[in-house]
């Protein structure tokens, strides 16, 4: 891998990250510049895949012309080891979600998954669904940004109903918040940053909306 894909990448998510006018996004901003600007020793990870991999390898190319961060992540990715939690695969919310969910880490502590930098105070990387997957209500303690690099989708938090997010959007979960996520008809490719607590995995949290309802109260077919 070149120093230059991931300085790259680096450059063009703190450039999206600086279109925001919240601090949260704002201070994400400027940590990764100065990360860009002072890049760490990288690390060789092991070559990973996961089965929905290679759906948003191709909606992530669909959006390479008119979108500079997707063209960086696109050129980033063959180098990212990606993966599945390995609690969710031991209780999945729904029989097909193992198959259509993939995660990497692009920077983060030693103890998680194998990352190209490792820093133990933040962690971000991208997160993969596959078409109209319900990724169920779960939280965790650390703070959370995710930005869409592809899209629709829609998100839930707290006790709010679903909400439609489009491309190149940010979505802010504070610590502890309660929230869920579902593709629409294309699958959902996304970069996320995690800061606070990075040692504690994101847990599944009991929640009525099942996947089928989800999908009916969002207007998708089921089918």
């Amino acid at each position: 891998m070149t120093v230059s894909a991931l300085t790259t990448f680096l450059d063009s998510f703190a450039d999206a990250l600086d279109r925001d006018a919240r601090t949260v996004s704002r201070s994400h901003a400027a940590r990764l510049r100065r990360l860009a600007d002072h890049l760490p020793p990288m690390s060789a990870v092991p070559q990973s895949r996961v089965p929905i991999q290679a759906t948003c390898e191709a909606e992530l190319a669909a959006r390479e012309t008119q979108s500079v961060i997707a063209r960086a992540l696109a050129t980033l990715l063959p180098f990212v080891h990606v993966t599945r939690s390995k609690s969710y695969l031991a209780n999945p919310p729904s029989s097909d979600f193992g198959e259509n969910y993939g995660y990497g880490v692009i920077c983060g502590p030693n103890s998680g998954p194998p990352a190209l930098i490792k820093d133990p105070e933040i962690a971000f990387g991208l997160m993969l669904l596959g078409p109209k997957t319900h990724y169920p209500l779960h939280h965790h303690p650390a703070d959370e940004l995710y930005y869409t690099v592809t899209g629709p989708s829609f998100w839930r938090a707290g006790e709010a109903d679903w909400t439609r997010r489009g491309i190149d959007e940010i979505i802010h979960h504070p610590p502890w918040l309660p929230h869920a996520t579902l593709s629409a008809e294309g699958p959902l490719v996304l970069l996320y940053i995690w800061e606070g607590d990075l040692e504690t995995d994101a847990a599944f949290i009991p929640d009525t909306v099942t996947a089928g309802a989800a999908l009916s109260s969002t207007g998708l077919d089921a089918t």
